[in-house]
């Protein structure tokens, strides 16, 4: 619905205020009159018009004077005002205007000029409100959204291009144990004095984020005082109209609570599964014992009975090890014995190992090594150890028949997928070693889990397997600076490739 706009029309002259009215009338507009300057004040302040048009010569205060009153109030100084005169000097004009007046029309005025400049003073009054109000809003925003940020638990606080701190919130302040003043304008790096700065902490002229990415990091942030607390921090990125990165919006949170508490749960977890190996261990001893003492004295149901339960211990004992091996890697407890080694020499004994199995399904295993040695820092036992889980896996998922290729070769550091760890990029040489079967393939929906614990392949149930093994072996590969995949291939089947880095030969 359109808005009828409300103009106060004010003239001593009786004829002059209905001509006014008759013509304003006439265009839609709701008039009121008004013949003295105090009465025209009395309604301004009372009504708020949308536009007053103002005649100079009144009796008592004059049009100059209300129209300067006008315009030192908050409340009506933005009501715009025209200067109706038959003072028509140049001087009257820039008085006129001098005293706040936003137009100056003399008598005897044009009709169709009257009418232009009160649509036009209107219509930037309109604008003005719009403005006004927005501006309001804007404000009732930005204040909600401070209060919602200065509440909220996790630290908050964003930088310019420069990376110097231009907003830090309250709780920002007590997990650092800086104050608003002194971080506000100060480079990042120096509040928070990251272990890698110059990467963390300064704008990369080759990186490009895209807009919604977010980078998730955690380390150890040295606080005001000193001391140091464990943080989880996501910086997500502000861009330009034109798509540059101009500043950064870092929300992070101190993870010391949960870091304890997962350290509580570790050790636990590591108790109970020591507390399970003894006498799973014995059982397992036990039962040797037991077969070796019976032998050729008991009938065969007893005999498969007792390798049954050895069978199943020693399964069982295989599960306990694995879960001791996650508890190390995930505390960082895991000691690794690198030293330089032949990678060629890992995967031969790996093959080897896993011969007598390959032969009973007839499975052929083709080696295909680009040079003679492919050295390494790392541990021999653990780097075997991920080789024989992967070489396993491809015959137990391979029919009767079928062929596993194990494949090494340097490749260009330029690898697309996965993302290149630190000692990748450094490297000045990695090594792509792959394991391919022609089996049945992982189905596309695991792909992107399988190596998460306690995952397995939908459809194997018929398969031995805790779920463990792929998670240890990325947890291994990755303590080594290196990187672990899989993909499906062309045809059936798939490929595992681990990408480490090599040393000059």
């Amino acid at each position: 619905m359109e808005i009828v706009s409300n103009i106060l029309v004010v003239d001593d002259n009786r004829n002059n205020l209905e001509l006014l009215s008759d013509i304003l009338e006439m265009e839609g507009y709701y008039v009121r009159t008004a013949e003295t300057g105090e009465s025209a004040l009395q309604q301004a302040f009372l009504e708020r018009p949308d536009l007053i048009l103002l005649d100079i010569m009144l009796p008592g205060i004059d049009g100059y004077r209300v129209c300067e009153t006008l315009k030192k109030r908050p409340d009506t100084q933005d009501i715009p005002v025209i200067l109706i005169s038959a003072k028509s000097t140049i001087e009257d004009t820039v008085k006129g205007l001098g005293y706040g007046a936003d137009d100056y029309i003399r008598k005897p005025y044009n009709e169709m000029e009257l009418l232009a400049r009160v649509k036009s003073a209107l219509k930037t009054k309109h604008l003005h409100d719009e403005v006004r109000h927005t501006n309001r809003m804007l404000s009732n925003q930005k204040e909600q959204i401070e209060t919602i940020i200065n509440t909220m638990g996790e630290g908050l606080f964003s930088v310019n291009q420069d990376m110097d701190i231009v907003f830090f919130n309250h709780a920002a302040e007590e997990i650092t144990g800086y104050n608003f003043r002194e971080a506000i304008g100060k480079n990042c790096a120096k509040i928070f004095k990251c272990p890698d700065a110059e990467t963390c902490c300064s704008f990369q002229p080759d990186f490009r984020p895209s807009p919604g990415q977010k980078v998730i990091r955690e380390y150890m942030l040295e606080r005001a005082d000193g001391s140091r607390i464990p943080i989880l921090k996501s910086t997500s990125f502000l861009f330009s109209s034109e798509g540059e990165v101009i500043g950064r919006v870092e929300v992070f949170r101190d993870i010391s609570r949960e870091r304890e508490l997962e350290q509580k749960k570790a050790d636990f977890i590591s108790m109970v599964i020591h507390d399970l190996k003894n006498p799973l261990s014995t059982i397992t001893i036990c039962d040797k014992i037991v077969m070796n003492e019976t032998r050729d004295k008991i009938d065969k149901n007893l005999t498969q009975l007792l390798a049954n339960i050895e069978s199943s211990a020693n399964n069982l004992l295989n599960q306990v090890n694995e879960l001791l091996d996650i508890s190390k890697l995930e505390s960082g407890a895991m000691e690794f014995k690198k030293q330089r080694i032949d990678v060629n020499d890992v995967i031969e004994i790996s093959i080897n190992t896993q011969r007598l199995i390959s032969r009973e399904k007839q499975i052929e295993i083709e080696k295909d090594f680009e040079a003679e040695r492919y050295p390494v820092i790392g541990d021999k036992d653990y780097l075997m150890r991920v080789m024989i889980n992967l070489i396993g896996n491809a015959i137990k998922f391979t029919p009767k028949g079928g062929k596993i290729r194990v494949v090494a070769r340097y490749c260009l550091q330029t690898a697309p997928e996965p993302p290149l760890s630190p000692q990748l990029e450094q490297a000045e040489k990695i090594l792509e070693i792959s394991i391919s079967d022609n089996g049945t393939g992982i189905p596309e929906n695991d792909i992107s889990t399988i190596f998460e614990k306690f995952r397995r392949v939908r459809g194997t149930t018929e398969i031995e397997g805790s779920g463990f093994g792929l998670y240890i072996a990325k947890g291994i590969i990755e303590a080594h600076g290196g990187r672990i995949r899989v993909n499906n291939n062309p045809d059936q089947g798939s490929t595992f490739t681990i990408l480490l880095p090599a040393l000059k030969e």
